[in-house]
């Protein structure tokens, strides 16, 4: 088994301006504490959250706190609105966990009392208001742990029903749950679903992960399962092709360990993220060739994972609880998968995060005329120490309605190819544009900045374009 472990000393090296400066990449775009009362123990107000994205391209943001849900519309940052909120059961820490499918938010928490159940809860009708259809349980079950969702069915983890194993219900009727088949024991705390495939994380001793067959959602089979040193499995994701696979563990190491998952009897570790101070990992997600991480005290983490099996780079963090504790406190969750380039996540204390990679300087258009050619300027001043500007246009593109915009993306590069930082991540409408960038933390040498417009995808790229500057210090 080939293992690549970061050493401790590299990690504390590049992340030694965490404390000082508690941010690296990402840039707070606004942030909500509207709900910190009531939490037990007293610093207890907020659960998890998540993202969804209207048909018309609005994007809101849920997050759940000591004894509800509320529902954000984060499309201008700078006026981010509570649209409305679902009254939930309490619980000891407020827990609550969300799942959407079309414009159904599915709630679940390990509260008991009032509203129990599956939250049930229409979206299409922000950013008015939300319909709060109903509560829905069978008999025997009223609390779950965690949910997920894959086409038309839910996927309920840690509920009080079959011992805590998965249980498995069919929303083709959104409204009207049917319950299917329960998964193999044992308890599962957490699961990730891909092609029928489920892999689950089951956190109680003895921990393991287990890989479950659910093609046949009345039956669902187990494929195989495996433990590794000093587990804790807390949450499970892979990457799209499914050879990557990640496990976290909320206890037990606290780290991140990202697997070879090609042969699924021959499961291999890779490498193990040992995070900067002692926090635990709380949940990952890939989303491309990036993991975004919850790393409760360490805020959020992300890393650039493409070129696996060598070792990732830590590309951003934002430190959400950049105070001390001893083991839940910071980030609960991070949502990374708006189109825009936006994620957002939650802290137990202080609430929801907006945030986007790149500098804080930012980015503002010049002037109102629509250029007729894409355009990407030479810096200036170049060399330049430690600031300089970088100008690009965008016309009005066929097949682009009137005020919409297109995805676009600016990073900057060293010499080996590497990603230093990202400067633009949004979609952006025909204008001319301007963008500061701050090279303080870069060493004296040849860099290249990339102005890439699309779709957001590794396909339908309209224009690449990429020069040279020089940091002279």
């Amino acid at each position: 088994m080939k293992t690549f472990i970061v050493a401790l000393a590299a990690v504390l090296l590049a992340l030694s301006s965490v404390k000082a400066q508690s941010s690296l990449n990402m840039t707070l775009l606004a942030q909500k504490d509207d709900h910190n009362a009531g939490g037990t123990p007293a610093d207890w107000h907020y659960a998890s959250c998540i993202g969804w994205t209207s048909p018309t391209n609005r994007e809101y943001a849920v997050i759940g706190y000591w004894n509800g849900t509320a529902i954000y519309d984060i499309t201008n940052t700078e006026n981010v609105v509570q649209c409305d909120t679902v009254p939930g059961p309490t619980s000891f820490y407020n827990y609550r966990e969300f799942t959407v499918v079309d414009h159904y938010l599915y709630i679940v928490s390990e509260g008991s009392n009032n509203n129990a159940g599956l939250q049930i809860v229409d979206l299409q009708y922000l950013p008015d208001s939300v319909r709060h259809v109903k509560n829905w349980t069978f008999t025997g079950y009223t609390t779950t742990h965690t949910i997920k969702s894959s086409g038309n069915y839910l996927y309920l983890n840690g509920a009080n029903y079959n011992g805590g194993g998965v249980v498995i219900l069919d929303i083709t009727d959104r409204e009207n749950p049917v319950k299917r088949g329960n998964g193999p024991a044992p308890y599962s705390h957490d699961c990730f679903i891909k092609n029928d495939t489920l892999y689950a994380a089951n956190v109680y001793p003895p921990s393991k992960m287990s890989i479950i067959n659910v093609a046949n959602k009345d039956a669902p089979s187990l494929i195989t399962s495996f433990t590794y040193p000093n587990p804790v499995c807390h949450n499970v994701w892979t990457s799209d092709d499914r050879k990557w696979l990640l496990t976290t563990d909320e206890g037990g190491s606290n780290h991140l360990r990202i697997w070879n998952a090609e042969n699924l009897s021959n499961i291999t570790l890779v490498y193990e993220y040992i995070p900067y101070e002692l926090a635990m990992v709380h949940n990952a997600y890939f989303k491309g060739d990036t993991i975004f991480m919850a790393h409760y005290r360490a805020g959020i983490v992300a890393l650039d994972v493409s070129n696996l099996p060598s070792q990732p780079t830590v590309i951003g963090y934002y430190d959400t609880y950049p105070g001390t504790g001893t083991a839940y406190q910071g980030a609960w969750n991070v949502f990374p998968y708006y189109n825009s380039g936006k994620f957002i996540g939650s802290d137990i204390k202080t609430g929801l995060y907006v945030l986007r990679f790149g500098s804080p300087i930012g980015i503002q258009q010049i002037g109102n005329e629509v250029p007729d050619q894409f355009i990407l300027g030479q810096n200036y001043p170049n060399p330049f120490n430690p600031e300089t500007k970088i100008e690009f246009s965008i016309p009005l593109l066929r097949g682009v309605a009137e005020g919409r915009g297109v995805f676009t993306k600016l990073n900057v590069y060293d010499l080996t190819g590497k990603q230093v930082t990202t400067l633009v991540n949004k979609d952006l409408t025909p204008g001319n544009y301007e963008v500061n960038f701050d090279a303080a933390n870069l060493a004296t040498g040849v860099y290249f900045y990339r102005l890439v417009v699309g779709d957001n995808t590794n396909n339908g790229v309209i224009f690449s374009s990429t020069k040279k500057m020089v940091v002279a210090k």
